[in-house]
């Protein structure tokens, strides 16, 4: 145990009437060579047992006056932090569904986000397809349950033959992964310019992405000591580090007034003639950076500050759903006056009327078909992903202050690498994008101290219930985007912190180490500060299509058959090339999203160096040390 840890475990039997009773693990073991891992009951489901309809089911046996006092110091005298709620504690009704809402909205930006995007594609005039511009709505509400259905499996766990599990076991989330979403915008696009049905080119790419999944089937059955050499804590702490630096660039692009506008607010200027303006604020449409979108994201920041300076216990344990409703109410009661004197709100039941009061999967199918020319790059997309949920997973784990390495850790790798696969199939045959786990719920872990899966299957509840009742998800989505930023950023940073609290975790950095880690987070943290170092126009949409065409690393004309003009781009908006050759096409795309994802090519160079790299004896300076800080532990 950590002093941490200590600290709690005294706290709680110093307040003995403040502790629920926690789903106990069963004492039977399952063998594996030499490893005994515990059997979970019910697969996990027992967390639920808390949950009845009397005062106990409903509030628990904790001390609520304590918890609800606020904690106010004046002095240096430390104050108790609020209760930790590991991955096997029966929650009460109350908590449950409060501590579920937290994960909940913490993921919905990035869920809407994808299919939004995907279907918004052939909304614009010039590669208009009536059919799918059409289905946004339904993707977006497919997105949103499928991921509630799919954090069932992944978190409640189930033993399969011998040492194989399905399911991590933890509090981990599913949600539509970011990795493929160039990958099928390409598809989509190219295949309505070329006059064919958008509708048709979805179907293709999402069974492709079924095909590919089988990769990461293969992944998760890698041996564990092949897996224990290939990702230590230098490698996996490397990833994670790099997940949450990717993440906090895209927290930042919210807080400024979205995804959008920050990626493509140049690259609109040079095809239109003017910026591109952020929209995902009400009717307050301003340019990325403006200072009333970063007033209101800074609202929830500062609400996380007041809370953690003299909120109660349990207010700090729900600061993400306090500070996310004080920034929506101030959005909703704030106004903008525009140049012509215009009211303008950035909270509007827009959102809201359009969207349906009721939905299921399969109301708009696509036909499912196989796109060739995108099968490396989607194979490349699903190393990627396992790379990344590795690195979350290493991060639950130390989140929710479990053991990072060992066979247990191992296990749960396995398992969450076999659901992630296997996720991502069920996806595709329910019409929505790969799914895979989600970083920014390891910060909100960290915030609240809630690991409860109890809390996750409550989150897999609100999200099934949202994408149902596509009212309430109208209510949800109606947050203005830099509020949303305004937590993001929080959210994210913490999940680069718990990298470095596993980088931290091997003591002192030897020289090896220390080179490994310079090398790699170099490199990744630097494709996420200038993203057109891995393609022209990095992120960029509009002109940026020219870029890519034109400049980069690998420009796509040197794969163009068919050239849209004598000179290449006939225009400033990306028309560039009718027909490009398959195979040149396709190992550039590869190369290129390999390159570009910080994640991917930051830890593959760690892989790479910790393999080839030899280990390193002590030198006598360390010895001392490391045997001095023994002592001190004991």
């Amino acid at each position: 145990l950590n002093s941490e840890q200590l600290n709690c475990a005294n706290k709680a039997a110093a307040r003995p009437h403040t502790h629920q009773p926690t789903a106990t693990m069963s004492l039977d073991t399952e063998k594996g060579g030499d490893d005994m891992l515990p059997v979970e009951p019910m697969c996990g489901l027992a967390v639920c047992k808390g949950v009845s309809c009397t005062k106990m089911g409903i509030l628990g046996a904790y001390d609520w006056k304590w918890l609800c006092t606020p904690q106010v110091s004046c002095s240096d005298k430390k104050i108790s932090p609020p209760p930790f709620l590991s991955k096997d504690e029966q929650l009460p009704l109350l908590v449950m569904v409060i501590m579920g809402l937290q994960h909940c909205l913490a993921m919905l930006g990035g869920l809407v986000t994808v299919p939004a995007l995907i279907a918004g594609d052939a909304c614009f005039p010039f590669q208009y397809d009536a059919e799918l511009c059409g289905s946004k709505g339904y993707m977006i509400s497919a997105s949103i349950f499928v991921s509630g259905l799919l954090t069932i499996v992944q978190v409640i766990r189930f033993k399969l033959c011998g040492k194989y599990y399905l399911g991590t076991g933890l509090l981990s989330v599913m949600g539509t992964s970011f990795t493929f979403l160039p990958i099928a915008r390409d598809i989509v696009t190219s295949e309505i310019r070329a006059g064919r049905s958008g509708m048709d080119a979805y179907g293709a790419f999402l069974g492709t992405c079924i095909v590919a999944a089988f990769l990461e089937i293969l992944i998760s059955f890698i041996p564990p000591k092949v897996m224990r050499r290939a990702f230590p804590p230098v490698v996996t702490g490397t990833c994670v580090m790099l997940i949450g630096g990717s993440l906090i660039a895209t927290g930042m692009k919210y807080w400024g007034g979205g995804v959008f506008c920050a990626e493509n607010s140049m690259s609109r200027g040079a095809a239109f003639g003017g910026p591109q303006l952020c929209t995902g604020n009400g009717e307050v449409v301003l340019g990325y950076g403006a200072p009333e979108y970063i007033g209101l994201g800074l609202t929830v920041i500062l609400t996380l500050i007041l809370l953690n300076l003299m909120g109660s216990p349990f207010m700090k344990n729900c600061s993400v759903i306090i500070s996310l409703f004080v920034g929506y109410i101030i959005s909703a009661g704030a106004t903008y006056t525009s140049p012509s004197g215009e009211s303008l709100r950035y909270v509007t039941g827009g959102i809201i009327e359009i969207a349906p009061w009721v939905t299921f999967p399969w109301v708009t199918t696509f036909p499912l078909g196989f796109y060739p020319a995108a099968i490396i790059p989607i194979l490349i997309g699903f190393v990627v992903t396992s790379i990344e949920t590795v690195g979350d997973i290493t991060a639950s784990l130390e989140a929710s202050h479990l053991a990072a390495e060992g066979p247990d850790a191992e296990a749960r790798v396995q398992g969450g690498l076999l659901a992630d696969a296997l996720n991502s199939m069920i996806a595709a045959f329910m019409t929505v994008a790969p799914n895979t786990t989600f970083s920014q719920n390891n910060g909100v872990i960290s915030l609240t101290r809630c690991a409860s899966r109890a809390a996750g299957l409550a989150c897999a509840c609100w999200l099934m219930f949202f994408g149902i009742f596509g009212k309430f998800a109208g209510i949800i989505s109606s947050i203005p985007d830099c509020v949303l930023g305004g937590m993001t950023i929080f959210l994210f940073a913490n999940v680069f912190v718990s990298g470095i609290n596993i980088i931290c975790g091997l003591g002192k950095i030897n020289r090896r180490n220390r080179f490994i880690l310079a090398l790699s987070l170099g490199v990744g943290l630097g494709v996420t500060a200038v993203p057109d170092f891995a393609e022209g126009g990095g992120v960029a949409a509009f002109y940026g299509g020219n870029l890519k065409h034109e400049i980069g690393l690998m420009p796509a004309k040197n794969a163009c058959i068919v050239p849209a003009g004598p000179g290449g781009c006939v225009n400033n908006n990306g028309l560039c090339c009718f027909k490009y050759d398959t195979t040149k096409k396709m190992g550039r795309d590869t190369v290129v999203l390999i390159i570009k994802t910080p994640y991917c090519i930051g830890t593959l160079i760690a892989l790479f160096l910790n393999s080839i790299l030899p280990l390193e004896e002590e030198d006598a300076f360390d010895k001392v040390l490391r045997k001095k800080i023994q002592a001190a532990s004991a």
